[in-house]
């Protein structure tokens, strides 16, 4: 009978310690093409917001929620970069620097994006895109689509339903939806398999009721509609951010060289773009939505465009 208890309580340990350590399964990739910026760690993590240590990549599983509190004590001091390898305070997210476009050998950041500056708060935002063809040259690159919110006026952190390409060093497609970067941490969900031609559908929204300026508990989906996969960081924090500062449409890259490491089709088109105002009603006066389409960078011969309305917004590359 000890015998059996003993082998017992050993099982239950065993699967205990597989559960904790099951998170960290599928981690970002620290995939290098020679383009990492002088100075970043070998060992540190490509998320969509720069370079992290690994231990403040988290993911937190489906259904699960996890505090501001619940951050690594370490991360909150340890260093972590943005996509040209400045390093970043830890309280704040590694996103884009904006700027007039530039030619680069190689590209680490955002390349384009459409964004819309409020006075208000948003709600939450939603977007559809279909997952485009794999790049025709692969040598360790990253690619990222996605659109988010983000408070332009206390930047702690950005939410973001995230399709990726080598995100994982997989060499293919994965949805994952992220919150970063508060206390140095960056979060993301379970990440599903994606395949060229899928429609994906990304939401934010919170759990308030209607008219908060200020909810503490949000929710972003990144939902695969062919396949009906589906992958959710649920009540994450707001970290004290009234989100005013919409994207409907990023485009980020990590070491790409040339025209041929972006995807083959040249261009991607965010649709059905839509956002909540304060009262969490759609705001439904396209002409009112006056979006911003900016090219922050390019390089490797490649010529990037970026157009954006009240309805779309078009990425090409």
């Amino acid at each position: 009978m000890k015998l059996l208890t003993s082998l017992l309580n050993r099982i239950l340990l065993l699967t205990a310690a597989l559960a904790a350590s099951s998170a960290w399964a599928a981690s970002p990739t620290m995939a290098d093409t020679g383009s990492r910026p002088a100075g970043v760690p070998q060992n540190y993590l490509i998320t969509p917001f720069g370079y992290f240590h690994p231990s403040c990549v988290r993911e937190v599983a489906d259904g699960a929620r996890l505090m501001d509190a619940d951050a690594p004590p370490a991360c909150a001091i340890r260093a972590h970069f943005d996509a040209q390898g400045k390093a970043a305070a830890a309280t704040g997210p590694a996103t884009k620097a904006p700027r007039a476009a530039d030619s680069l050998a190689a590209i680490n950041g955002w390349v384009e994006d459409s964004e819309l500056v409020a006075t208000s708060p948003y709600a939450g935002i939603s977007a559809s895109w279909q997952v485009p063809a794999a790049p025709a040259s692969r040598n360790g690159q990253v690619v990222y689509f996605f659109p988010g919110l983000q408070d332009s006026r206390n930047v702690q952190s950005i939410l973001q339903p995230v399709l990726g390409w080598n995100t994982f060093g997989d060499q293919a497609w994965t949805i994952a939806s992220w919150n970063c970067c508060r206390n140095g941490a960056a979060n993301y969900s379970t990440p599903r398999a994606a395949s060229s031609g899928d429609l994906i559908a990304g939401r934010v929204w919170h759990d308030c009721a209607a008219g908060a300026a200020a909810c503490g508990s949000w929710n972003v989906e990144t939902r695969d509609a062919t396949q009906n996969t589906l992958t959710t960081l649920s009540h994450t924090s707001n970290y004290g951010q009234s989100f005013n500062w919409a994207f409907g449409g990023v485009l980020e890259v990590y070491g790409v060289a040339n025209c041929q490491n972006y995807p083959a089709d040249g261009v991607i088109s965010f649709g059905n773009i839509q956002l909540l105002d304060i009262n969490k009603q759609i705001i439904s006066n396209p002409a009112s939505l006056a979006w911003n389409a900016n090219v922050l960078q390019q390089g490797g011969g490649c010529n990037c465009h970026a157009a954006a309305s009240a309805a779309a917004t078009a990425l090409s590359y």
